[in-house]
């Protein structure tokens, strides 16, 4: 008999998007799911929609908790998990049909610990055939090989607005005692990129398949859609590098500290004006400094980054126009 998968979905305010992502997953092939939806203190009738759920399939589940952000929603819907593999789903998204059973297979016929799938960002208003045949090419990835991989990606995310199948928490499966294990930030956005190498490194294996599974909503007020305006992002990628130091992964810090310097210089130019923000500002110099005195290798094969830094050090307030 298949493993019974959990689907974990925190909701919050978004009932205009929510029937259309439970219905993706209700309809999806792969019929061994519990899903388990967790209200986090929705005000627009999404807690509603929720509970409607719960009545229509059986395999829903619905819990209302106060808010607490997307991390504590999902930590507290990982808790109540009990498939031996897990996804994460946002509400605002929906999934392919096939998303479940393709990652699956992948995972179990290639032996692999965690099984990644490609994904494509849509509008509201886009009409998208989700009962279509994906074409499922998978390439199989080491640990080691799948963090270089996760960190050429951010880079070129950071730098030129690419996808980063990678790093999103949402495009996955997991073992779920790696998602019981490894906790998301709470009180954090930007969760995904504190934990993406975390989860990564937990598994000895990892299959990707480019066949697009996840649809990525873009609409205004989303997470992702905010500029960079607090300091989350530059605390997820101190955790990160920290991480890599005291696992013996030092061969990833060059590319990790030119994603790290990018986005130091991004979130000082879009940092919410308030009375600490030039103390702040000033903090975030002094990193930017640091770098470009002390890991001149950062700049090594990267000509491009280091004009833009020292560019930045000296004119701090022309980098939005750069």
């Amino acid at each position: 008999m298949d493993d019974l998968i959990s689907i974990i979905v925190p909701v919050y305010n978004v009932s205009k998007y929510l029937r259309t992502c439970l219905e993706s997953i209700r309809k999806q092939t792969y019929r061994n799911i519990e899903v388990i939806l967790v209200d986090d203190g929705s005000l627009d009738g999404s807690q509603k929609i929720c509970d409607e759920y719960t009545h229509i399939d059986e395999r829903f589940i619905c819990i209302h908790k106060k808010n607490g952000g997307l991390s504590d929603a999902r930590n507290e819907g990982i808790k109540l998990a009990s498939g031996k593999y897990g996804m994460l789903v946002d509400s605002d998204d929906y999934i392919h049909r096939d998303s479940v059973r393709v990652l699956y297979n992948n995972l179990i016929e290639s032996g692999a610990d965690l099984s990644i799938g490609n994904y494509r960002r849509v509008k509201p208003e886009e009409t998208v055939d989700l009962d279509s045949n994906p074409e499922n090419k998978t390439t199989e990835f080491s640990t080691n090989d799948a963090l270089r991989e996760l960190c050429e990606l951010e880079y070129n995310y950071f730098t030129a607005n690419h996808i980063q199948q990678f790093t999103s928490a949402w495009n996955k499966l997991y073992r779920m005692d790696a998602l019981k294990r490894i906790k998301f930030p709470v009180g954090k956005v930007f969760e995904d990129v504190a934990t993406a190498h975390e989860f990564i490194n937990d598994a000895q294996k990892i299959v990707y398949t480019d066949a697009i599974l996840y649809f990525y909503l873009i609409r205004e007020g989303s997470i992702s859609r905010v500029a960079i305006k607090n300091t989350d992002m530059i605390s997820a990628f101190e955790s990160r590098i920290a991480f890599f130091k005291d696992n013996n992964k030092t061969q990833f810090l060059t590319n990790t500290y030119s994603t790290y310097l990018t986005v130091l210089m991004r979130t000082y130019s879009n940092l919410i004006e308030t009375p600490d923000s030039p103390t702040i500002k000033k903090g975030i110099m002094e990193k930017i400094k640091s770098i470009y005195k002390n890991h001149k290798e950062v700049f090594d094969d990267n000509s491009k980054l280091k004009k833009e830094t020292r560019m930045f050090i000296t004119f701090p307030s022309l980098y939005k126009n750069h």
